[in-house]
């Protein structure tokens, strides 16, 4: 186990959850206790694996998970996202639902963000995350269930379900496009740039992190990172759509916003 803790120590499974023995069941009691301010919805339809409508009009983007996307504009469907779209559909059909905004409480496209729980007071993010039908996700400062959602990915994770039946990490040098992603590599340089520090991995991709969030990471990158293979997730920008990639600048960008996008690999 010490081994395992070792390797787990820089992302999402570095968390308290990893040493539990059964990761869910004790997530639940111990991690998914509802935040207060929360009030009674009814959903009114399902959008995908992590978006819904609520009756009152509310369209409503679950934090804490990201599901895999549904096919548009004539493009394929990503793997489990018909899955994790039925699966949140089984979840709030004819229940009492119980949705708690987030500390930020809208994004960009004028969603509420929030937490929903069922008439039990389980959360519905962890249920789905369980299930292996979407990836946990982390984005300041909307982090109060991290643990809850970390340690059932977890479970999922260790038993293979879902969408953990067949995902692997892309590696950098394979990488054709933007969006979300779960990617590895190596870390070849750690610089800074006034407030901003950069890792550059061995391949097409840079880390951003800014000063802003140093206070979430207990670990700031520093040279030591230098030969570390790391796993990360997270919205990857693609600097060809974004105004041009500069010359000598690595075409992907990948913002690091908390310590649970990233995830230590053992050493080759």
């Amino acid at each position: 186990m010490s081994n395992r803790k070792k390797a787990l120590q820089w992302g999402a499974f570095f968390v308290a959850c990893v040493l539990l023995s059964s990761p869910l069941a004790q997530a639940r009691d111990q991690l998914c206790a509802m935040p207060a301010g929360a009030q009674p919805v009814v959903s009114q339809r399902v959008t995908d694996g992590d978006t819904l409508r609520l009756q009152d009009g509310r369209r409503v983007r679950l934090i804490g998970i990201n599901a895999p996307e549904l096919g548009r504009n004539g493009k394929p469907s990503e793997p489990y996202a018909q899955a994790a779209k039925r699966a949140l559909q089984t979840l709030v059909d004819g229940q009492p639902l119980q949705l708690v905004a987030g500390s930020e409480a809208t994004d960009r496209y004028g969603r509420t963000l929030g937490y929903l729980f069922d008439q039990h007071g389980e959360n519905l993010e962890a249920q789905l995350l369980a299930q292996g039908m979407g990836y946990a996700v982390a984005i300041p400062p909307n982090l109060a269930l991290i643990n809850c959602h970390a340690a059932a990915e977890q479970a999922a994770r260790e038993a293979r379900l879902g969408l953990w039946q067949s995902q692997s990490a892309l590696a950098v040098d394979a990488l054709r496009s933007g969006g979300f992603q779960l990617v590895q590599g190596k870390v070849s340089a750690v610089s800074t740039a006034g407030g901003t520090l950069w890792v550059d991995l061995q391949g097409p991709l840079t880390l951003r992190f800014t000063a802003a969030d140093r206070a979430l990471f207990s670990a700031w990158p520093d040279s030591s990172w230098v030969g570390r293979r790391l796993e990360l997730r997270g919205w990857l920008i693609d600097r060809q759509n974004w105004g041009g990639q500069r010359p000598g600048f690595r075409r992907y960008m990948l913002n690091v916003r908390h310590p649970s996008q990233i995830r230590q690999l053992t050493s080759e």
